[in-house]
């Protein structure tokens, strides 16, 4: 059997086509950009996206008439209103844009936060709470809002597209803080009815990986797929990285570090910690518990504004693992992990680094972001390690993972190992297919 998978990300789409062990025969890259405008607005053209899968898929060529199933990951929160037809009436809010501080406040002043966080798992913050955004079209863009006939995440638009059913999952549906995440017991009514969302507006929600449709005519032959083949619903590219890595129970953790430094540790308690975010997982019974912060691009800021002599190669080569053996535990330098804002408060956030001297050099402040970025994913391990029984292992992928980078890992990480998983999200979304696919569906 030949399995397509997707990974829909916030610059870009990874394909594979993998056969029933999942082993990678074909691989494929679409890039393309979001969109930053008035400060904190930051937006990804829905139609960019299907134009990107459409030619990723097609440079498969003659491979992809053979695909009998496909699977697919999403980033989220990803916010996306669309029509009958499933055509997005707006651009994407992506979990970076900000505009929607004002109505975080008015949620905590109608509701609370105690309350809306005893229902959702989450504090009602713009970037990771997707009904922030739901309240400010609802608020300036009225006309937009009575044109829309579904909200929903980049999954539900994407299947939408692929097959013709509405549908979203546990996983994004409690990122979307209109969900009853601690109970399980489906979209909130006393979430809507205080701030006038139309039920109407929210899909079915189904299992990540349900094969709830199959691929539809037209869609097949703008891909160059086979019509008919049964289509998984995705989830979120976390909550499929631990389904890759092989994470099913309570106590595993899964670090990515790539763009941004994530960790995600599966648990049985659904506990409420305002120092992270407690998610829906994909396996049923788990959730989980989420932080993240800068990796990747604050380390390439960095490079790029204080290594201009040095080419790419030079400075992960030699200039980054050096740093990590000399200056790790030296630098008396200490760098505020949030140039790219906070998804857990609602005053923004900005980077900083403290403890400057004149001896201070650009090796010490290389070194500092090496631990600024660390110390969100650290602290959230510690707060798990208190109440419940974690893995001796943590699972590890992303594409920041170097040798230099997994030893910064192990001086901050002393009790535990670290084991490398290749394409979490990719594999993750081709069993959950062949998962949903044994449940026999559609």
């Amino acid at each position: 059997m030949k399995i397509l998978a997707m990974d829909f990300g916030t610059s870009s789409i990874k394909f594979s086509i993998l056969d029933e062990t999942y082993t990678t025969l074909r691989t494929a890259k679409v890039s393309y950009q979001i969109r930053v405008y008035n400060g904190d607005w930051v937006e990804l053209d829905g139609t960019v996206i299907l134009d990107a899968m459409t030619e990723g898929i097609r440079s498969f060529g003659a491979d992809a008439r053979d695909v009998e199933l496909i699977g697919f990951d999403a980033f989220s929160p990803s916010m996306t209103f669309m029509d009958e037809q499933g055509d997005p009436v707006y651009p994407v809010f992506t979990h970076l844009d900000r505009r929607s501080k004002k109505q975080t406040r008015d949620i905590l002043d109608n509701m609370g936060k105690e309350r809306f966080q005893a229902i959702t798992g989450i504090q009602p913050f713009t970037g990771g709470a997707s009904v922030t955004s739901v309240l400010w079209t609802k608020e300036n863009e009225p006309a937009l809002f009575d044109r829309t006939y579904k909200l929903g995440h980049l999954n539900t638009y994407i299947y939408k597209k692929l097959t013709g059913r509405w549908c979203s999952d546990p996983v994004n549906a409690s990122m979307m803080g209109m969900y009853e995440t601690v109970t399980g017991a489906g979209w909130s009514k006393e979430i809507c009815d205080t701030f006038g969302i139309p039920e109407r507006f929210l899909p079915e929600i189904l299992e990540p990986g349900t094969i709830a449709g199959t691929l539809t005519k037209e869609m097949a032959s703008r891909c160059g797929l086979t019509p008919g083949i049964p289509v998984a619903l995705g989830t979120n590219d976390a909550a499929t990285a631990q389904i890759g890595a092989g994470n099913s129970c309570a106590g595993d953790i899964l670090n990515i570090s790539g763009s941004s430094e994530m960790v995600s540790v599966l648990t049985d308690i659904p506990r409420i910690d305002d120092r992270y975010y407690l998610r829906c997982s994909a396996s049923a019974g788990l959730w989980q518990i989420y932080a993240t912060t800068a990796s990747g691009f604050a380390v390439d800021w960095f490079r790029n504004e204080f290594y201009r002599d040095m080419d790419e190669k030079e400075f992960f080569g030699t200039e980054f693992p050096s740093v990590v053996d000399t200056r790790l535990e030296k630098t008396e330098v200490v760098f505020l992990p949030y140039l790219a804002g906070d998804r857990q408060s609602l005053e923004p956030k900005k980077g900083a680094f403290t403890g400057l001297t004149l001896d201070s050099k650009r090796e010490d402040f290389l070194a500092a972001i090496l631990l600024g970025i660390h110390e969100p994913i650290k602290n959230v391990i510690d707060i798990c390690d208190t109440f419940m029984e974690l893995n001796g292992t943590i699972k590890l992928t992303g594409g920041m993972i170097n040798p230099a980078f997994i030893r910064v890992k192990e001086k901050l990480f002393g009790k535990y190992h670290f084991e490398i998983i290749d394409d979490c999200p990719i594999i993750g979304s081709a069993r959950l297919a062949v998962s949903g696919l044994g449940r026999g569906n559609v």
